[in-house]
């Protein structure tokens, strides 16, 4: 038994490799969702995929069988829409999906000349000359921030490359430091924590990667669950104790144990 899951009241989820792979959906979602709401403890979605928006998510939620208001869904096109804010940065330029520069496009004033920050997300049919173009634009007072560091992404026929590719290529020729918003940055977690009024203590991330969902609860200080879903990147390297799980349903099972 995991003594750290008797004073848990509020769960941050990560979606793809827990709740559901591609299109399949995964064991254990709709009992551990119902668990939590009779016992009236809080839980959240955090997802570093940036391509789709939230309504996307909550209509994958529900072939679970899980309904959750938007407000619960975080993707790191909301979070970056927050830290514009904050930051008060309104002249933008976004390398990314067609989905992430129209929401961002929709708020924020589009720069293609000498922008206050660029944003990286990831796209497939991003090319060299969108990347070169890119690079051309960033000057020594221009902020830089990725979606997410996820080099590549595990699907049921292989993987597919993502953002952190380009932050690699970012930095290489720009040789300015590129912030992370989406795990394992703790400015995601943070944030979430923040809007739900919840502390660091009572706070477990659950999630199937090891470099982001797991590494990021670490760096953000709150506890952490493996689950292991068949996640094919690499195993894990980390030098830390985090809590495992074969699923959902076993999940449910512990937190019901240390809360007798």
């Amino acid at each position: 038994m995991y003594e750290a899951l008797k004073n848990i009241t509020f769960i941050i989820f990560d979606l793809d490799g827990v709740f559901y792979r591609e299109e399949q959906s995964l064991e254990g979602t709709k009992e551990i969702i119902d668990y939590l709401n009779k016992e009236n403890i809080q839980y959240c979605f955090f997802t570093n995929n940036s391509n789709y928006k939230i309504h996307r998510y909550k209509e994958k939620l529900l072939t679970c069988g899980v309904d959750v208001s938007e407000k619960n869904i975080f993707t790191t096109t909301k979070l970056i829409e927050h830290y514009l804010f904050e930051n008060n940065l309104d002249n933008i330029y976004v390398l990314g999906s067609k989905q992430l520069q129209e929401n961002l496009y929709e708020k924020y004033k589009r720069n293609d000349k000498n922008p206050d920050i660029v944003i990286l997300g990831m796209e497939n049919n991003i090319t060299l000359k969108d990347i070169s173009n890119t690079i051309n634009l960033i000057s020594e007072n221009t902020q830089i921030i990725a979606a997410n560091p996820d080099k590549l992404i595990p699907l049921k026929d292989g993987f597919e490359l993502e953002c952190g590719v380009l932050i690699d290529i970012i930095e290489e020729y720009t040789k300015k430091m590129v912030q992370v918003i989406g795990k394992p940055s703790p400015y995601g977690f943070d944030t979430i924590l923040s809007k739900f009024d919840k502390q660091k203590c009572e706070t477990l991330m659950i999630g199937d990667t090891f470099e982001t969902d797991i590494l990021g609860a670490k760096n953000a200080n709150i506890s952490a669950g493996w689950i292991n879903s068949g996640n094919k990147l690499p195993s894990n390297t980390l030098d830390f104790d985090f809590m495992s799980f074969k699923s959902l349903i076993e999940l449910k099972e512990e937190i019901k144990k240390a809360k007798r």
